[in-house]
């Protein structure tokens, strides 16, 4: 009785840990793809004419406050792209091109917290405009924007296919 209940827990193991490799093997996969972005100028040069890159534009409003928006696209395939790199103070925009709803937000699915001070519990409340949260399905044509002040790596999903995933690295 002993050798199999021993058995049995020495399976348990090695089928989690299998388990756990693949699953952060996956992971590490999905994000991989490193994107071009163009580079963002710096505060003291001007600029004529942006170049887009996945629809990305800068357009200085003075020449000490560049003010940059990102364009990702919702696609029946997820997100893209699915990994940008940004400065702070930039506006990501989702614009739903899919048929299905798409809800943006921060992760950890289901509760969206992973970006400071956002939380799905704050949707429909006066902090929703201050969220990494759509708070809600965006329709196809519909988007949905967010400035990023926080410097860091922030992964996020679709509430309403977890499985679809993103990186927005803020420098």
């Amino acid at each position: 009785m002993n050798k199999n209940l021993i058995i049995t827990i020495l399976v348990i193991v090695v089928l989690i840990g299998v388990g756990y490799y693949f699953l952060t093997k996956f992971k590490a996969t999905v994000l991989a793809p490193k994107l071009s972005q163009p580079q963002t100028p710096s505060v003291f040069e001007s600029i004529t004419t942006p170049t887009p890159v996945f629809e990305v534009s800068a357009t200085p409003t003075t020449e000490t406050s560049p003010t940059t928006e990102v364009i990702i696209k919702i696609t029946a395939n997820g997100f893209e792209p699915k990994e940008i790199e940004i400065i702070r103070g930039t506006k990501v925009t989702w614009i739903n091109e899919s048929s299905k709803p798409s809800w943006p937000a921060s992760d950890i699915h289901p509760t969206h917290r992973l970006y400071p001070g956002s939380g799905i519990e704050k949707c429909g409340t006066s902090e929703q405009d201050k969220i990494f949260d759509a708070c809600r399905g965006l329709n196809q044509g519909e988007s949905w924007s967010f400035i990023f002040n926080e410097v860091g790596e922030w992964y996020y999903h679709d509430h309403l296919n977890p499985s679809l995933k993103g990186e927005i690295v803020v420098k």
